[in-house]
């Protein structure tokens, strides 16, 4: 299971959107029952068209719906533990009498929050990022007014690679902001670096399990490394 620190450093989910299967309606109970055991999550409910199964402090979740299964883990202690966990998980549900393989696939997205602890100040960390991470040109600062004094500042910025889209946002954060983003309100730092990548793609058509699975493993381990890299330019340098 998830490590069971207070310190809060990231929560990762993903969500799998698939043509509606109205079966799963049928299998609920059983199902919640054998995924619960599978991977060792003392706790399921069933909620109207989905179920849900977690642990006892919720640091990992996942649940099943008649179009979409997903699950969420608070924070994964190293770089390949939440691509393990779902790829046990959706490999377990792919299996399952009335679940079909190939599957139709509409939506596939794994998206990455994590949180950073800076020792200095907030004002350093916010001039690091605004010179090093999105660099404010003199023509920018010229155009804005030097007389005028930045005071906060966060990028949403969105791209595109070989994987798929990865829509981001990022900055730096004071304790209280922290909460605002994280299911579970734990134990943030005074000042730290915010970073959130959404890694996404709309197939549209039939997936192999295998083909999902290596997806869902691509995303969660090229979003944990663009993070490291980011983080080591403005925390680590």
């Amino acid at each position: 299971m998830a490590n069971q620190s207070t310190q809060v450093r990231n929560e990762i989910l993903v969500e799998f959107r698939y043509q509606p299967n109205s079966r799963i309606l049928d299998f609920r109970g059983t199902w919640a029952k054998a995924i619960s055991e599978y991977l060792e999550l003392s706790h399921w409910q069933i909620v109207e068209n989905r179920f849900d199964m977690f642990n006892d402090d919720k640091t990992f979740r996942c649940f099943v719906g008649f179009r979409n299964a997903g699950m969420a883990i608070l924070d994964s202690p190293e770089r390949n533990y939440f691509s393990d966990q779902a790829i046990k998980f959706y490999r377990f549900l792919f299996k399952l009498d009335g679940f079909n393989d190939p599957i139709f696939a509409e939506r596939l997205g794994v998206r990455s929050k994590y949180c950073d602890p800076y020792k200095n100040s907030f004002d350093e960390l916010r001039d690091k990022f605004s010179s090093i991470y999105i660099s404010i040109t003199d023509r920018a600062k010229d155009a804005i007014g030097r007389e005028s004094q930045l005071v906060d500042v966060g990028a949403p910025l969105n791209f595109v690679d070989k994987l798929g889209n990865f829509n981001t946002i990022s900055g730096p954060m004071i304790k209280s902001q922290f909460p605002n983003f994280f299911t579970k309100d734990e134990v943030f730092p005074d000042v730290g670096f915010y970073y959130d990548i959404d890694y996404w793609i709309k197939p549209q058509r039939e997936m192999q399990g295998g083909e999902i699975l290596k997806q869902i493993k691509d995303f969660a381990l090229a979003s944990w490394d663009r993070h490291d890299r980011i983080k080591s330019l403005l925390i680590e340098d």
